[in-house]
């Protein structure tokens, strides 16, 4: 574990991606003054996603076509995502019970936001033209302990999105 602060340390509710690097580029969150995590994604024939916090490491890797595995750093999993096949829904699903959902609640509007199983939203991301991604979350769901998970699973969501919709352009 590096020198990350912890999300209880979070006096704000927003998060800002900042991207480190060009050609294999890694992802850290952080509120302009103190930074929570990165991501990095790794391995070309078998790629996978790394996520290193002051508290957790994850590793995210696919499980079938649309479906991942989340394992801590030790190799236990420790939870999953799920997609229906026609659906644009992805659930979060943690051994210990915990559920959300990753969903666009409009067409028409850059934002995607992951629910809890009541509906309440528990944190959204939004897409900024030329600039990365502002991530912004309920001050309820702070302590939450998959907070920052969800924050890193949207970012990777919404990246690969991005990468899937740059690759059906050209």
């Amino acid at each position: 574990m590096n020198n990350y602060s912890l999300i209880k340390s979070l006096t704000t509710t927003e998060l800002i991606v900042k991207r480190i690097g060009f050609l294999h580029p890694t992802y850290e969150l952080t509120d302009g003054q103190y930074n929570y995590g990165i991501l990095r994604n790794e391995g070309t024939f078998k790629p996978r996603v790394f996520i290193e916090t002051g508290e957790d490491s994850w590793l995210i890797t696919g499980n079938g076509w649309r479906n991942t595995d989340i394992k801590n750093i030790e190799g236990e999993t420790i939870g999953y995502t799920s997609t229906e096949f026609w659906s644009q829904k992805i659930t979060f699903t943690a051994n210990d019970g915990f559920t959300a959902t990753f969903v666009k609640p409009s067409f028409w509007k850059s934002i995607s936001v992951w629910q809890a199983t009541d509906g309440s939203e528990i944190l959204s991301i939004r897409a900024r033209a030329f600039n990365t991604p502002v991530i912004t979350f309920t001050a309820q769901f702070k302590q939450n302990r998959w907070i920052l998970m969800l924050a890193f699973l949207a970012l990777e969501i919404h990246l690969k999105r991005q990468m899937h919709a740059v690759a059906a352009a050209t």
